[in-house]
């Protein structure tokens, strides 16, 4: 596996039975909802643990919209959250959203790039 590879995606969502009506009929993906937590969206297969299969494949979901400016945003895995945040500040980024847990997946934070660009991190539990 490479280190650091894009392993998700998020996409902001106001009506997730809609959302998963119009990706299920354009894109084929299927998209389990969580009541009015958000979903989990697979397009690609995945195994016992629901990670993707096929090589490149991403998975990711819905999560609720807060505001207009909300947007889709991509996650990347790192073996440690709290070394990836020391990384990016001292190279001009910026931590958005501290690590926190997210359940039995582990952990996620969000940071902003130099240029604003904000992006998500993910680590997953240590076993």
């Amino acid at each position: 596996m490479s280190k650091n590879r894009v392993a998700l995606f998020e996409i902001p969502a106001s009506n997730f039975k809609q959302a998963k009506e119009f990706y299920e009929t354009v894109f084929d993906w299927n998209v389990e909802l969580w009541g009015d937590e958000g979903a989990m969206v697979y397009t690609t297969a995945v195994d016992k643990e629901l990670n993707p299969i096929e090589p490149g494949g991403i998975n990711g979901g819905f999560y609720k919209r807060k505001s207009k400016g909300d947007h889709p945003s991509f996650g990347v895995e790192t073996d440690s959250i709290d070394q990836t945040l020391e990384t990016i500040e001292k190279a001009g980024g910026k931590v958005v959203t501290p690590k926190h847990a997210i359940g039995e997946w582990g952990f996620m934070a969000d940071f902003a790039d130099p240029e604003g660009n904000v992006m998500a991190l993910w680590e997953k539990p240590k076993k």
